[in-house]
């Protein structure tokens, strides 16, 4: 059995072995010095890559940023789909309807411009100031959210860089964060559609913007958990202003996610940094149990 691990935003410059390098020593600290590694009894652990050919290809984080420092320009459509998910981003950062009000009187915009757009640019000058950082990162997560959802061109090129992990016909534990469990949830429905689907025995999504509407709604009925996923287990921290719904449930996003772990803390600096989700002993133990409940199958010839 073998493991991928699926990155999300802001990985620009790295590759392959970096992402293992970065991921790896926080799960193998779980396990040091125990007699039996449960990551030692994976035929081959993989990183997905894709970071540079999305930055390169998304543009909307330089126009996200740009919008912010009030600047006019890019398609309405982006504008539309970022306004509400922002916004709620926003309040979980700490701001407050009423700022968002009271910038919206101060923000002029082009003439001809619609308002949404006056509300995209009062809400990321209110982030701005409360957090310019956190605020980056929400736009472009949104940013590079929109290019992989509603530009096909994208997603057929970072397809090209993900799907191949997944080819293998034997299973897979799939490791996913941030962005990356759009792209892995949407690639596991794609291969169950073409009557291949994935023997998954665990899909797990860190730090998942899933739940936001406007990403959740770019996957048509049923949002279920694909076929030949044995289990799903999401995970989040409630500070994480990126998985704007901590927890997946049939209400916010579909059936099929078997346990939410929703009280993670990563930190106060980063709660959306994958160490400190793959920090966490529940993940590990997940991954754990897994493995050995695989190993127990094809001792029993099952598998």
């Amino acid at each position: 059995m073998r493991m991928i691990l699926v990155h999300g935003i802001n990985q620009e410059g790295k590759s392959e072995e970096k992402i293992l390098a970065e991921w790896m020593p926080v799960l193998r600290k779980h396990f040091a010095g125990a007699v039996d590694d449960p990551l030692e009894r994976l035929s081959r652990i993989g990183a997905v890559f894709y970071g540079d050919r999305l930055a390169e290809l998304a543009e909307k984080p330089a126009r996200a940023v740009a919008v912010a420092q009030g600047i006019d320009d890019g398609s309405d459509d982006f504008d539309l789909f970022a306004k509400d998910a922002l916004a709620e981003m926003g309040i979980k950062l700490g701001a407050t309807a009423e700022e968002y009000a009271l910038e919206m009187d101060e923000v002029a915009v082009a003439q001809g411009a619609g308002v949404h757009k006056k509300w995209l640019k009062a809400v990321a000058r209110v982030i701005q100031r409360i957090s310019p950082l956190k605020g980056k990162v929400a736009l472009r997560v949104l940013a590079q959210a929109h290019a992989y959802i509603r530009n096909k061109n994208t997603a057929l090129e970072v397809d090209k860089l993900v799907r191949p992990h997944f080819e293998d016909d034997g299973p897979a534990i799939i490791v996913s964060h941030s962005l990356g469990t759009i792209v892995s949830y949407k690639l596991l429905r794609t291969f169950a559609k073409e009557g291949r689907p994935r023997r998954c025995p665990l899909f797990v999504t860190l730090g998942s913007p899933l739940g936001i509407d406007v990403v959740r709604k770019g996957f048509p009925l049923p949002r279920n958990r694909p076929a030949d996923v044995a289990r799903w287990i999401n995970g989040a921290d409630p500070e994480d202003f990126v998985a704007l719904r901590p927890a997946l449930t049939a209400d916010n996003f579909g059936p099929g996610v078997d346990r939410n772990i929703s009280d993670i803390e990563n930190g106060y600096d980063d709660p959306h940094c994958i160490a400190g989700y793959l920090a966490d002993k529940r993940i590990a133990d997940e991954i754990r149990k897994a493995i050995l409940a695989r190993k127990r199958l094809a001792v029993a010839g099952r598998e």
